[in-house]
């Protein structure tokens, strides 16, 4: 709860205010002790002991005992996700040869993580990335043109029947993946060390709203994926105005993504909006083509009806980056 304490002037020049009792105990501030202090562009000043900057504050340490491969993998993500620069990887029984290689596996899937040290019962990975050195906005911009690309050539596999295509989608879905991972890990850097909100000439809020976008991305490039493992399904024999009709809808979502993304980029509120409005027109699209789906033979349904839901999310999921940007440009 805020609380409201009187400003005291010392010397004639130095201005002290007192701490809250509760905080510094919380805190385990005691007489000495330094603080770290950071203006905000908004006016305001956070507060910190300065041990929190400490680098060692940064190193996550976790035992791999008796633990599965795809456990481990989600574990190091979720570790890098959440901004920690070192990770020390640790089993008193060894590390075995499989969690050797599914770390060497997350170290090509992210950015910046590399193996520093190793032994027997010990990994340490380090991120050799300067969080200057990655823009979100720049890591978002190539996120979108991915799964920009992603869809269309998904639409195009679809139109053509090129399998061999849609194979290629599905393999990109990693770049995608690794540049979401990055951003999201940035905004919780930002988070956990106000000191780089200043360094990177960027606020609080508009972090969160590229991480925020970059999810609505990340499921955008899975749709695409979706779509592309559909085709796959597909029989060779289905043809005709109701694929028309299917391409056609999708250029209407893809309508929305390039709207909402230009958008965003360049926080253009008349842009979300006409994005937002376009989303009834793809709603009744998709209504009216999912009951011509289901007259089709059987076995291509079930592919058709997933396309045809994957076209429809991707363009839910690109009206909410407007919404999105809307938010974010109410709350400045």
């Amino acid at each position: 709860m805020p609380e409201s304490r009187k400003v005291q002037i010392t010397g004639g020049s130095t201005y002290i205010v007192s701490l809250p009792k509760d905080w510094a105990k919380q805190k385990e501030i005691n007489a000495g002790d330094s603080l770290i202090i950071t203006p905000r562009k908004d006016g305001s000043l956070v507060i910190n002991p300065e041990r929190e900057y400490i680098k060692k504050a940064n190193i996550k340490e976790l035992d791999i005992v008796d633990t599965d491969q795809d456990s481990l993998m989600r574990e190091l993500i979720g570790i890098y996700m959440a901004g920690h620069s070192q990770i020390i990887l640790r089993s008193e029984k060894g590390i075995n040869p499989e969690s050797r290689r599914t770390i060497m596996e997350f170290t090509r899937m992210v950015i910046g993580p590399e193996v520093i040290e190793e032994s027997e019962n010990r990994v340490i990975l380090k991120d050799l990335i300067d969080p200057s050195e990655f823009s979100q906005r720049k890591g978002l911009r190539r996120m979108y043109l991915i799964v920009k690309q992603m869809h269309e050539d998904a639409m195009e596999s679809f139109k053509k029947k090129d399998k061999k295509l849609a194979k290629d989608i599905i393999e990109r879905d990693t770049d995608v993946d690794r540049l979401y991972w990055m951003i999201t890990k940035h905004y919780n850097m930002l988070l956990s060390n106000p000191r780089l909100i200043e360094s990177l000439d960027i606020t609080t809020e508009r972090s969160l709203s590229y991480m925020l976008v970059s999810i609505m991305m990340e499921r955008i490039g899975d749709h695409a994926v979706r779509i592309a493992e559909n085709v796959i399904d597909l029989e060779d024999y289905f043809d005709g105005p109701l694929k028309k009709k299917i391409i056609d809808e999708s250029e209407v979502a893809l309508n929305i993504l390039e709207k909402s993304a230009e958008a965003f980029f360049n926080e253009d509120l008349k842009g979300f909006n006409e994005a937002i409005d376009m989303r009834d027109d793809l709603v009744d699209k998709n209504d009216r083509l999912m009951s011509q789906v289901k007259q089709e033979k059987k076995e291509n349904v079930t592919p058709l009806s997933y396309i045809l839901e994957s076209i429809s999310r991707t363009g839910s999921y690109a009206t909410d980056i407007s919404e999105i940007g809307i938010n974010y440009m109410m709350s400045k």
